[in-house]
């Protein structure tokens, strides 16, 4: 079966604005590269997405928030819902950032 990726304003948002800051703070050459690394494993999800772990914060926001880490480092974690064929990305986050909480959810 072939889920189709959604991508929801909020992680848009997330992929906008970490490209924008790393154009900014470290080169176009690093942010393209970035933005094209994070397109296959997002494709990825098109098939076999509940292979991928529950992230942590599923728990607190009581929704099985699945979570795809992405980098050589691991370093973004894409985390996304599975709704009968639709995989939809609800937020591109550094593993830096603290995880989301009910309100964010």
């Amino acid at each position: 079966m072939n889920y189709q990726i959604l991508i929801q304003p909020t992680a848009f948002q997330e992929i906008e604005t970490s490209y924008r800051w790393m154009c900014n703070n470290l080169n176009a050459e690093v942010a393209n590269n970035w933005y094209y690394e994070l397109q296959d494993p997002i494709a990825s999800l098109q098939e076999f997405p509940n292979r991928c772990s529950i992230a942590p914060e599923a728990p607190v926001i009581g929704r099985e928030i699945r979570q795809l880490w992405v980098g050589k480092r691991r370093k973004y974690r894409v985390l996304f819902v599975v709704e009968e064929d639709v995989v939809a990305i609800l937020h591109v986050r550094h593993s830096r950032q603290s995880y989301l909480s009910e309100e964010s959810g």
